[in-house]
């Protein structure tokens, strides 16, 4: 289990639809050493081994981390035949 720093007065937003998702994971670490918290500010919390802090939001509503959606590319319309140019 790792720590994650938490910034909670900066926001994450859904690549596709601009909505708040939860505050942005600053850093990531073995240990809590050297990082205080902020009340308010900057917090820490447990996180998986493998969370990546440009790839992961905290989610303050569950309070816990998630990753950021990726964002589903539109479809592209099928060609259906030949066409003459």
């Amino acid at each position: 289990m790792k720590n994650a720093y938490v910034a909670l007065q900066e926001f994450v937003t859904d690549p596709a639809t601009g909505a708040v998702l939860g505050s942005r994971v600053v850093q990531v670490a073995d240990t809590r050493d050297g990082l205080v918290d902020v009340p308010g500010v900057l917090i820490w919390v447990d996180c998986a081994d493998d969370t990546v802090p440009n790839l992961c939001y905290y989610d303050t509503t569950m309070q816990e981390i998630k990753l950021i959606p990726v964002p589903v590319p539109p479809e592209q319309p099928i060609s259906t035949g030949l066409k003459t140019l």
